[in-house]
């Protein structure tokens, strides 16, 4: 027999402690109605429910959005049938007015009352609200100055685009292992001279004076090459063509078209090549194709008067793979498009998939991506703001003046109230960071009109919403009120706004015979108009009723699946609890039992 250790007790320890925690879980989940009370109870069932009661509440709170959207709607189509009313009543006085057995004086009349019906439409109009808003007044308008729409481009650097050059320098020594360099805004890039293969770069050629002489690394005299006539001089630098577009091909982009021409400039072992304006030089599948003589390449030089001829000498050079040295130049990266400009020469050069662009004017050029990126969020706002379409696909340029009329051609006849002129104050305008214009879109303050619009949350999820505009429901958009002198209307304002005494509009006339006739038809249409969107909000509000319904199925068919999850089963838990107490008190009892077993051993002692 053992003392030291009472297994039979540690054992019946055990189990009273198992059968009382059991038992006072039983009792939090009977105390509480639920099975889950902690993460522990059940973890995947805790992160299910709670995800199902998140859709239950947004359920039940989208169909108290509905039912707020109904009483909206009902608060609206409560005034538009008094407004209807009203027109009856203007309808019936002017076929009275119609008829010639009313004199001048009771014509007179039948128009104060008229006059008085136009200006509480005006006033039904004007102040019938819901939670404060206006409901028929098409007050969509909002404050533009509000809407943050104005955003600065990013220039690309301090370029200078007074001309676009590239310059070629071409070491004294053409031999093996030499290297040629391009420069070109700011980017370098280099080709290797090899020994294999060499091509002939000859620059000769008899006629007119070029613009400046064609000096050839290593000549002992310079080449002059060839010109056109007085107003165009031509310079040719000829040579192997398949030589010099291979190495051409690697920087010149697909199918690009190139804006004007250029000219070249050579002083001593550097050629630079300048954009003027001119033709257009077109690339087919990765050649550049220049106007020229067979198998040479063209440079366009601007002046030059007189006869002279020269033989150049030869270098032999092969070109070989054109390696970028330095992305982090001034090159313009365009991600919008731009439109040539007359003097915009052209879409450029993509080197080693670096796209350069050339412009010869003397404002920085702008960063495409980060411009584009601004004026798409401007125009956004602009759209968000007046609920127009805005063809943001239109070609816009992002320099200076081109890319303002571009801009304001396309925003200017698609939103209501707001003038767009180039050069105007307060419209749309561009500028730059860097000396001179900046570029920014700025649009000045007003409210633009439009219907009035809501949206009803009536789902529990994004995007799950409806809307329904509402028109303009007074008097002048109705047709019933006018300029004064107008066609129809009265010679004097004698209408208000129905808030105060100012009368601001003509009313229909009905002095007359025929006046008066016009007045019927003009009303029948604002019966009409009247009828349409009371329709509209009456289908509407049908529409909402279905919602709320379903949006209440859903919800009690998603509480049923959650309290299958949540809640606990009473009766089952209850004969759980009842088991752990019986389980508890057996245990407390048996442990008193294994409690006394060694005390048998002092009988061992007598």
């Amino acid at each position: 027999m053992r003392i030291n250790h009472n297994i039979a007790a540690l054992n019946t320890h055990r189990q009273l402690n198992s059968a009382s925690n059991a038992q006072s879980k039983s009792m939090e989940k009977l105390s509480s109605g639920l099975r889950i009370n902690r993460a522990g109870d059940d973890a995947a069932g805790l992160a299910i429910s709670e995800k199902m009661r998140g859709q239950i509440r947004g359920l039940d709170q989208a169909s108290k959005n509905s039912q707020d959207g109904i009483s909206m709607i009902q608060t609206a189509e409560g005034a538009l049938n008094e407004t209807h009313d009203i027109l009856q009543r203007m309808r019936e006085l002017a076929t009275q007015a119609a008829n010639d057995t009313n004199v001048g004086v009771d014509r007179e009349e039948i128009q104060k009352e008229i006059n008085q019906l136009s200006s509480e439409i005006n006033r039904i109009g004007n102040t019938t609200e819901f939670n404060t808003q206006g409901l028929l007044k098409g007050d969509g308008g909002i404050d533009l100055a509000k809407t943050g729409i104005v955003e600065s481009a990013t220039a690309a650097g301090n370029t200078n685009h007074t001309q676009a050059t590239a310059t070629i320098e071409i070491t004294t020594a053409a031999t093996a292992g030499s290297t040629v360099s391009f420069d070109i805004g700011g980017e370098k890039f280099s080709f290797e001279i090899s020994s294999d293969d060499a091509a002939d770069i000859t620059a000769a050629g008899t006629a007119a004076a070029a613009a400046s002489p064609v000096a050839t690394p290593g000549s002992p005299t310079p080449a002059e090459t060839a010109a056109a006539d007085a107003a165009e001089a031509q310079a040719l630098l000829e040579a192997t063509a398949s030589k010099i577009n291979t190495a051409l091909n690697d920087f010149i982009s697909n199918n690009e078209t190139l804006k004007g021409q250029f000219t070249a400039n050579v002083s001593g072992d550097t050629v630079t090549i300048a954009a003027v304006s001119g033709k257009d030089f077109a690339g087919s599948k990765g050649s550049i194709s220049l106007p020229t003589e067979t198998g040479a390449i063209a440079f366009t030089a601007t002046a030059g008067v007189g006869t002279t001829t020269n033989t150049a000498a030869t270098t032999n050079v092969d070109f070989g793979s054109i390696v970028k040295e330095n992305t982090a130049g001034n090159a313009v990266d365009k991600a919008a498009s731009a439109t040539a400009l007359t003097d915009l020469v052209g879409k450029g050069f993509e080197i080693n998939g670096t796209k350069v662009e050339f412009y010869n004017v003397n404002d920085g050029a702008y960063k495409g991506d980060a411009l584009g990126v601004d004026i798409s969020k401007a125009l956004d706002a602009v759209a968000a703001a007046s609920g127009a379409a805005i063809d943001k696909s239109a070609d816009t340029n992002a320099i200076q003046d081109a890319f303002t009329k571009a801009v304001a051609d396309q925003i200017g006849d698609k939103i209501s109230g707001v003038e767009i002129t180039d050069g105007a104050a307060g419209v749309l305008t561009v500028t730059s960071t860097e000396t001179g214009p900046n570029a920014k879109l700025e649009i000045k303050d007003g409210a633009i009109k439009k219907d009035f619009e809501a949206t009803f949350q009536v789902g529990a999820n994004k995007g799950q919403s409806m809307s329904i505009s509402i028109a303009d429901m007074r008097s002048e958009a109705l047709g019933i009120t006018g300029k004064a002198g107008d066609a129809g209307f009265t010679a004097t304002n004698a209408v208000t706004d129905g808030t105060d005494n100012t009368t601001k509009e003509a009313a229909l006339d009905v002095s007359t015979h025929s006046s008066a006739s016009a007045a019927i038809e003009t009303i029948n249409k604002a019966i009409e108009t009247v009828s349409s969107e009371r329709s509209k909000l009456g289908a509407f509000q049908n529409r909402l009723e279905h919602t709320i319904n379903n949006l209440n199925t859903s919800s009690e068919n998603l509480t049923a699946a959650e309290s299958r999850i949540r809640d606990v089963d009473m009766a089952k838990e209850m004969m759980t609890q009842t088991k752990n107490s019986i389980l508890s008190q057996a245990a407390q009892a048996m442990l008193a039992q294994s409690n006394q077993m060694p005390q048998g051993v002092l009988q061992l002692l007598r």
